[in-house]
């Protein structure tokens, strides 16, 4: 098992990382990785897995936020609207967003695969999930890191298209599918 990963154990891990998780993610999180996870996004009606405290759609007044702590919940400043849930059990049925980001959150599914594929039921036709998440394998004790492959075979068994696979760097990967 990873270090941060696990059942319970991102949940515990951001409820404790809550109250430093903003300065946390301005020293990992480039401004031009943000930039460009939303220029990835398509329309309003957004829902971003892991939300934290709001740093990627808080922009968005149509969004959905959702995230097992209910720390990171309450320090979130969000324009959209906020739910503490797991998208392995969503409180939503259907074809309901436009967009689905992971910005950070994708390798804590327990099944990535399965995480995908409940992503992609969420999807209006033409809708994108757009992932931003660690790419080099020095991170692997901690977190699972997926090559473009593996984003490739999750990507068709959820019935999504990968439109892209881009390294940001040596750290991080940019990853966007589309529904049919």
């Amino acid at each position: 098992m990873r270090l941060l990963t696990g059942p319970g154990r991102p949940k515990r891990v951001f409820d404790r990382l809550a109250p430093r998780y903003d300065w946390i993610n301005a020293r990992i999180y480039k401004r031009e990785w943000l930039d460009r996870v939303r220029r990835a996004i398509r329309g309003e009606r957004v829902l971003d897995v892991g939300v934290g405290t709001g740093f990627t759609t808080n922009h968005l007044t149509r969004a959905v936020g959702i995230d097992l702590s209910m720390e990171m919940l309450r320090r979130a400043r969000y324009r959209g609207h906020l739910v503490q849930a797991d998208l392995m059990d969503p409180p939503f049925r259907g074809p309901t967003f436009e967009t689905v980001v992971f910005a950070g959150s994708f390798y804590y599914m327990p099944s990535a695969a399965e995480g995908l594929r409940i992503a992609a039921e969420l999807l209006e036709s033409r809708g994108r999930v757009v992932i931003l998440s660690p790419a080099t394998f020095l991170l692997s004790p901690f977190v699972p890191i997926y090559t473009m492959q593996d984003y490739r075979e999750f990507s068709d068994r959820a019935g999504l298209r990968l439109l892209s696979y881009e390294r940001l760097n040596w750290a991080a990967c940019l990853v966007i599918a589309e529904k049919p």
